[in-house]
């Protein structure tokens, strides 16, 4: 079977480790593409496979002449391609390759990986979804309350299905003693919300004056959080730690991690770190991706969104509890049941081999 991979690039976020996962699995058996719309950086691994890029070499900055230019040559690649199904993340891929749809007929699949309500919330934006949209074969929802967001249309020929947990988390628990440090991984971008979290560290007692918050990732807010940091005079407390390779190994010791979001899908970060046995605090954000993962109090600890005290109230209880934080940490490791490659891979080939079914059988 040939699979056709449309995103934008391939820079670090949820949607790119997902396809980097799927596409370590398929292509053991099956014959992967991918577009790209823009030349960047490749932040996942990819094995040998067709990579092809829709601004390659070309300078257009003109809005209408460059968007023309990215669908004759979406075009052009996907006619050499020749792929049986074509599975589409986030909104621009999507509608380039949904818009070709009356020029190639292949199927589509369309996989929305964050907050609707956020994704589509422009008046233009959500009109040429919902044009575009009713051309897709098929939808892939990480949660039910993002398919609650869509027509009765587009819910019927859906399915949920949970990202794949990366098998470099699924390693031994850890059982040494654990670091004095609260960890975060994420994008340093507004919608992750650092600045709550960082708020929420300050207002800690000072008998957990050794901690030390450890944030992990590259973004435009940097230099913003890091004059935060020095106005609360917190620069030897809180580190912004950028970008590193073996991020497993840097969290798994640590006595807890904490996600701060505003709104996610279903959050990668929050399904290592379950799995690598850390006790963990998640915002109860939209759209559902948090409550999916946590049993409140049992896996894990679910707080308001934007709610400093509250989290941080939530961040003491756990670090004054040491019988707490290992009981959270130990049912937080099932969820690579939930969540192994394995099953999530087998998930997505069942509904796409459904969508090939379904397709023939109106031919």
């Amino acid at each position: 079977m040939k699979i056709l991979f449309c995103l934008g690039s391939f820079t670090h976020g949820g949607a790119e480790r997902v396809i980097s996962n799927l596409v370590d699995s398929f292509s053991k058996e099956h014959d992967i593409s991918i577009i790209l719309t823009k030349k960047s950086e490749i932040s996942y691994p990819l094995p040998s496979l067709n990579l092809n890029y829709l601004d390659e070499d070309k300078k257009i900055t003109n809005f209408i002449f460059k968007n023309i230019y990215r669908l004759k040559k979406l075009n052009k690649l996907i006619k050499e391609i020749q792929p049986d199904i074509i599975i589409t993340f986030l909104p621009e891929p999507s509608y380039r390759v949904l818009f070709l749809k009356p020029f190639n007929k292949i199927p589509i699949i369309v996989s929305v990986r964050n907050d609707p309500k956020i994704e589509y919330h422009s008046k233009l934006n959500h009109l040429v979804m919902k044009i575009l949209y009713r051309r897709a074969d098929g939808f892939v929802f990480q949660t039910e309350e993002a398919r609650k967001y869509f027509s009765k249309s587009i819910r019927d020929k859906s399915t949920i299905i949970l990202n794949p947990l990366s098998k470099d988390f699924i390693i031994d628990e850890y059982l040494g003693e654990r670091e004095k440090k609260i960890v975060n991984v994420g994008r340093l971008v507004p919608q992750k919300n650092h600045k709550l979290l960082i708020k929420a560290f300050s207002k800690l007692p000072k008998k957990f004056n050794e901690y030390k918050l450890l944030i992990y990732g590259v973004g435009p807010l940097h230099d913003e959080l890091f004059e935060y940091i020095k106005s609360l005079d917190l620069e030897n407390k809180v580190i912004l730690m950028g970008e590193v390779s073996n991020i497993q190994e840097e969290i798994r010791n640590a006595s807890l991690f904490v996600l701060s979001s505003d709104y996610e899908g279903l959050p990668n970060s929050l399904i290592e770190a379950m799995a690598l046995g850390l006790p963990v605090i998640s915002t109860n954000c939209p759209c559902g991706g948090p409550d999916i993962l946590i049993k409140n109090q049992e896996n894990g600890i679910l707080v308001s969104t934007n709610d400093a005290k509250e989290l941080s109230d939530n961040i003491k209880k756990i670090l004054e509890n040491s019988h707490l934080a290992a009981k959270l940490g130990k049912e937080a490791r099932n969820i690579i049941v939930q969540t192994h490659p394995d099953k999530i891979n087998k998930q997505w080939l069942d509904y796409i081999e459904k969508i090939l079914k379904k397709k023939a059988g109106k031919m």
